[in-house]
């Protein structure tokens, strides 16, 4: 049976594949919920004429022949979205003030794929979408928050390229809009090069302007089992980053200046890809990424010595064009800093010695450097997140304070210079 619904299913897709020419469509397809944050399934529909259509016992049917009957007197105007929900109760749960949808619609869809159809009151075909878990299909949507959305309206709907897995639990009845995590993962190092091996870490990145407590707050990758819990009292700063690491014993030793983390986690992320999960107090997943390490996902992160960046935290997650190789061995507790050298312990191999008491500071930053040559001009520079020079001085071999009363609160660089080798530092203020 299996085989010949495949064969049936597949000369369904080959004579409909290339239909666009449907005024309703199917925009965003919710067909496996993560079980934390079940919402059942749903379907979006989509006005893309100019012209209010009534679709009053209009059908929605899956694989299976089971059907809904869009309840009379429904209506869509034009450009307008509507909702075909298969649960309310779940439904209503997640997405509280959704009004524009139907159901419930008791319309199950497969997990690992399914083809979604779209009938009229006569029962003649308007439009259908085939979908899977695998090959071009976006994978963030099986299970791990996220939905399928329709990119192009105008492009081909089976098309597992024109789809994309949107913001967490999706964006029902109303257009895709950037996402606005208060939470994200900045920066991803998933296998080291043996040569400088940190272990896996994977940095968060506190998004809004309040203080985040990460009390109760777990991380997981792909299996639940796999787990890992943030200890009491832990709190992520407003715009801050905090690394969550596998082997505390090897990050130190390649990041011996950064401070902001926690760990260690009692599993590792795989190389050939992984999805990473962060859940809340109440034991809710909050939000979820899967990278890969083949292309178009940058491949110099496996084993090549470099993480995965964010280059967007308004952009698509799973979109491996909003991810880049950073710098070697990466900028773990920091934003990335174009330029490379910073975050990397002896980027040039130089011999003089460079380090700072404490990476948070209040009033003043102590500097400890040794080895300079004397002969040699070095020079302190001082540059902050946007990557502005706000202070540089000459610099000797010794201890020096310097002030920060007179600089905001936030994220800074500190630059050694001694002719060709420079090192780079980071600090944090605090008022």
């Amino acid at each position: 049976m299996r085989l010949i619904f495949s064969i049936v299913l597949s000369a369904f897709i080959l004579f409909h594949s290339n239909r666009s020419n449907a005024q309703i469509i199917i925009t965003e397809i919710n067909y496996n919920s993560d079980s934390t944050t079940n919402s059942g399934n749903w379907v979006e529909l989509f006005n893309k004429s100019t012209a209010m259509v009534d679709i009053s016992g209009w059908k929605i049917k899956n694989a299976l022949n089971i059907t809904y009957d869009i309840p009379s007197g429904t209506q869509l105007n034009a450009s307008a979205y509507l909702v075909v929900v298969q649960d309310l109760i779940k439904f209503n749960s997640i997405h509280p003030s959704v009004t524009n949808k139907v159901g419930p619609s008791n319309v199950d869809f497969g997990n690992s794929g399914d083809n979604v159809q779209l009938l009229n009151a006569s029962s003649a075909f308007v439009t259908s979408v085939s979908y899977s878990d695998s090959a071009l299909w976006p994978r963030g949507a099986d299970g791990y928050g996220r939905t399928l959305e329709l990119n192009d309206y105008n492009g081909n709907q089976n098309d597992g390229a024109n789809w994309f897995d949107g913001c967490m639990f999706g964006s029902p009845g109303a257009a895709y809009t950037p996402c606005n995590p208060d939470i994200d993962f900045s920066e991803i190092n998933y296998n080291s090069n043996p040569s400088f091996d940190a272990g896996d870490w994977l940095e968060l990145h506190n998004t809004t302007s309040s203080n985040i407590s990460l009390n109760g707050y777990s991380m997981k990758d792909s299996k639940d089992s796999n787990i890992f819990f943030f200890p009491a009292g832990i709190t992520l700063p407003a715009n801050g980053y905090r690394e969550v690491v596998q082997d505390v014993t090897k990050f130190i030793t390649r990041h011996p200046n950064v401070s902001n983390f926690n760990g260690p986690f009692p599993f590792g992320f795989r190389s050939k890809g992984e999805t990473i999960r962060l859940f809340g107090p109440d034991g809710k997943l909050q939000f979820s990424v899967l990278y890969d390490n083949k292309l178009p996902w940058p491949e110099t992160p496996d084993s090549g010595g470099y993480t995965l960046e964010l280059l967007d935290e308004h952009g698509k997650m799973n979109d491996a064009a909003n991810w880049f190789a950073g710098c070697p061995e990466g900028s773990p507790g920091w934003p990335y800093a174009p330029g490379c050298n910073a975050g990397v312990n002896n980027l040039n191999n130089s011999d003089f010695n460079f380090n700072l008491l404490s990476n948070l500071v209040t009033n003043e930053v102590i500097v400890n450097v040794s080895g300079l040559n004397n002969s040699i001009n070095s020079t302190l520079s001082l540059i902050d997140i946007y990557g502005r020079k706000t202070y540089e001085a000459p610099i000797y071999n010794g201890t020096t304070y310097l002030n920060t009363n007179n600089i905001p609160a936030g994220f800074y660089l500190l630059n050694l210079t001694e002719g060709l080798n420079s090192k780079t530092l980071k600090f944090a203020t605090e008022k």
